[in-house]
């Protein structure tokens, strides 16, 4: 309510109507016009919708139609804070004057959201972002110099020792330099990504050769990962290779969140485009879910891993965030109710 007052006193827009998601299928909408007599009217309702809505321009105006907003002065899709904004004006201000007015009340509406609501798709501030970017470029500099000498002299060493306790004690020392090395790498892949390449492709495809593969590599059994993927190709406009890392992490993570599990793993990977205009990947798994609140509000941080100490490095879910970001779609992770967590990806099939 509070943000759709603000678009009608601050921006003096004529209607407004703000949506925000509470959970994969509900929403809360709040519609405010002004009145003949320019007294301001604000009501909210909850509705059923699909969160994917939010990645769809149509879906949104059918959300706020309401207020009779059908061809909105100004549409705001946040899917990184399930949130919405459709607002027209009366016409009297200035273009000026509006679009001061308007790029206010935008950043009021966004600090308002991420300061209320709690989401497992939220991240860091784009200061953060920007702060996180000086930080890779720096280091990638200051410490990679240093780090590359410490393994080309361990390699050397490496040639001239025979001693077993010797070898063993450099082939550490190296290791360790390639861990350090990696987590600059991807804290610079992960600050400032690669633009994607987009390119009409069969998500079904890229989904089930990055499962296969990743079946592969950790020795799953029959029965531990299951694919359901619909009988038709599902075409989008998407980073073939992104896609694929998305998925792999995914399944990775689901992979170790799911060792030691009894009666035994079950991870499903599901596929589909029910909402027309986005396609649906999910990855579920029969482990213990994300139960602490600390490591549900920065799952997707960089470096934060909910593994204890030396499991991981923490970018496998924040890279994930990072690509849907770029695919401009949106990430969510849920606890199942029985036992176990999933995790929603929703990308548009035109992503251009």
């Amino acid at each position: 309510m509070a943000c759709a007052a603000a678009w009608l006193t601050c921006a003096r827009a004529e209607s407004a109507a703000v949506i925000v998601f509470l959970s994969e299928t509900e929403c809360i909408v709040a519609h405010g016009f002004r009145d003949d007599s320019h007294e301001i009217e604000v009501s909210v309702g909850q509705e059923r919708k699909s969160v994917l809505s939010l990645l769809d321009d149509h879906s949104i105006l059918a959300l706020a139609s309401r207020v009779g907003i059908d061809r909105p002065d100004f549409l705001l899709r946040m899917p990184d804070r399930l949130a919405a904004v459709a607002v027209s004006f009366s016409g009297n201000e200035s273009d000026s004057n509006q679009d001061e007015l308007t790029a206010l009340v935008t950043s009021v509406t966004q600090r308002i959201l991420a300061s209320t609501t709690q989401r497992q798709c939220l991240f860091a501030e784009p200061r953060h972002m920007e702060a996180m970017a000086e930080f890779s470029a720096g280091a990638g500099h200051e410490i990679n110099n240093p780090l590359g000498s410490i393994i080309g002299q361990t390699q050397l060493l490496l040639k001239k020792t025979d001693g077993a306790d010797y070898r063993e004690a450099l082939e550490t020392i190296g290791a360790q330099a390639w861990r350090i090395r990696d987590m600059i790498g991807d804290s610079m892949l992960f600050a400032r990504p690669p633009v994607p390449q987009f390119q009409r492709s069969d998500v079904c495809e890229i989904v089930k050769e990055a499962s296969d593969q990743v079946r592969t590599n950790h020795g799953l059994q029959d029965g531990e990962l299951r694919l359901e993927l619909p009988a038709s190709p599902i075409m989008a406009n998407v980073d073939v290779h992104q896609v694929s890392v998305l998925t792999s992490h995914l399944l990775r993570n689901s992979v170790v969140a799911t060792e030691g599990v009894e009666p035994g793993r079950r991870i499903t990977v599901a596929l589909n485009s029910g909402d027309q205009h986005a396609f649906r990947l999910t990855v579920d798994d029969n482990g213990s879910g994300v139960t602490d609140d600390k490591t549900r509000r920065h799952l997707f941080d960089p470096f934060y891993s909910g593994r204890q100490a030396g499991r991981g490095l923490g970018f496998g879910l924040c890279l994930c965030w990072q690509i849907v970001r770029r695919h401009h779609g949106l990430l969510l992770q849920q606890n199942l109710e029985r036992q176990g967590c999933r995790f929603l990806a929703g990308i548009p099939l035109s992503s251009r």
